[in-house]
């Protein structure tokens, strides 16, 4: 399914990379909408963002039924360090609770606000991880 414009085919190219390696029986994109880099911390080394949502079809290690996670991505463009940082971000299907590790269960799930609060406080400490500049 192609993404609606403007949404760049990078956006695209990562969710489908991530969904080949995953196995991923079926893909598709739900939305893509621009980040504003006013609200990034990486602000000053990012030139684009992009939040990406959607669906992959996936079976769960050797298993053969497959299931529909939801699937978000934050794709942070460092072009200075010629770079792109993939945040994945992915939601069982809200009755897969053998994904949940019994001592865990105590603490309640990630939301897609807890990852949004992830992607714009993410800060860069040591840009040398992208090798010498």
């Amino acid at each position: 399914m192609p993404l609606p414009d403007p949404a760049p085919p990078h956006a695209r190219y990562h969710f489908e990379d991530v969904g080949g390696v995953q196995g991923a029986r079926a893909v598709h994109v739900e939305a893509v909408q621009p980040l504003l880099l006013e609200n990034l911390a990486l602000r000053g080394c990012c030139e684009e963002a992009w939040f990406l949502s959607g669906k992959q079809q996936v079976a769960k290690g050797n298993q053969q039924a497959a299931k529909d996670v939801t699937l978000h991505q934050a794709l942070l463009r460092l072009t200075r360090y010629q770079t792109d940082l993939l945040l994945t971000f992915n939601q069982p299907p809200p009755d897969d609770r053998s994904s949940l590790d019994p001592e865990n269960l105590s603490f309640p799930p990630w939301s897609l606000g807890d990852f949004e609060r992830l992607v714009t406080s993410l800060t860069l400490h040591d840009p040398d991880i992208f090798g010498p500049q």
